[in-house]
């Protein structure tokens, strides 16, 4: 009888932690990111085959890659609900977990539409991160879409503001994983590449318990990412509500030079290269000077070329942000 009992309570006890997003106050859809034109290897491919810009010669990722991830992870895409506001989420885990894994948010880069995190993101960055023992989750942000090409547009809170009221999708993101049974709220940690590093600081400010973060080729002065170009300067004109009033002073709230002792004591890992040529590498190593003189524990790392993307070293890139989240959450 006993060691029909003990049988029981091993079957009991690995039992797999689950994710019911559908029960999750503030969540009102989800979906499988393995649906539709991703639910096998030749279907992605065969879509993606319909644009003459498609090379299979230069495509990333093998059907073995697939099928790996597939098979190993759980991957989600949610809709919440941020004051009214509709937004897009994701979440990625290992499959079959048995415990609550340390949680990793990811702030993309970009604005608006674009940067977008779309599957092929997800294969390339987010899956072998989270295949290392994190839960990873994050938010598209509200967007404008074609909207901000209009000469009337206005940004009126349902849209894209590039660190405004959009910092309210990645914080409404921790109520959510704190009802995850799959995730471990006591160790959130926030990554970020490009604008998604901005994001990220933003984040941490205002969640003082954020445990660890982790910037790559980010934004840290949008005073001077406004003065690279016109294009830039006018995309942020057209988002940043009362820009014309505000100015200098709405671009100084959402650069974490500026304020980088009222950051949490949380480890930051700052990855750039000196080639960027999106976010310059002074970004950095301002942001850099900014944590020393605040006090803050840091690490930077420099590379003399792979541009913004770093795919020169984005495996190495990868491991580095893995260890220093094992490291710290």
């Amino acid at each position: 009888m006993w060691k029909i009992l003990t049988g029981i309570m091993i079957i009991f006890s690995f039992n797999a932690y689950s994710v019911e997003l559908d029960e999750i106050k503030g969540i009102t859809a989800q979906g499988d990111c393995f649906r539709g034109p991703f639910t096998t290897y030749d279907a992605w491919v065969g879509m993606l085959s319909k644009s003459p810009k498609f090379s299979m010669e230069r495509f990333p990722f093998t059907e073995k890659q697939f099928k790996h991830f597939k098979s190993s992870l759980s991957c989600l895409t949610f809709n919440y609900d941020v004051d009214g506001v509709a937004v897009d989420g994701f979440l990625i885990y290992p499959a079959n977990i048995q415990k609550a894994l340390p949680t990793i948010i990811y702030n993309r880069g970009g604005n608006t539409h674009y940067g977008r995190v779309v599957f092929g993101k997800m294969m390339f960055d987010l899956m072998p991160l989270a295949e290392k023992g994190f839960a990873v989750i994050g938010s598209q942000y509200r967007w404008s879409g074609e909207r901000k090409k209009q000469e009337n547009f206005i940004a009126d809170g349902t849209e894209d503001q590039f660190g405004g009221v959009d910092v309210k999708d990645v914080l409404a993101l921790v109520p959510i994983i704190k009802q995850l049974e799959i995730a471990d709220s006591e160790r959130i940690g926030v990554y970020g590449s490009s604008r998604g590093g901005m994001q990220s600081f933003l984040f941490a400010k205002a969640y003082q318990k954020t445990k660890a973060i982790a910037v790559v080729s980010g934004i840290s002065d949008v005073i001077m990412f406004r003065d690279r170009d016109e294009k830039t300067a006018f995309m942020l004109s057209k988002l940043i509500p009362n820009y014309n009033i505000k100015g200098d002073d709405a671009l100084r709230s959402r650069s974490p030079v500026q304020w980088a002792t009222e950051l949490p004591d949380a480890p930051t890992l700052l990855i750039h290269a000196k080639d960027d040529e999106r976010v310059t590498f002074e970004h950095s190593v301002k942001m850099a000077e900014a944590l020393r003189q605040a006090e803050k524990p840091y690490e930077f790392v420099k590379y003399e070329t792979g541009g913004h993307g770093l795919f020169l070293h984005q495996e190495e890139v990868r491991n580095k942000v893995v260890e220093w989240f094992r490291r710290h959450l």
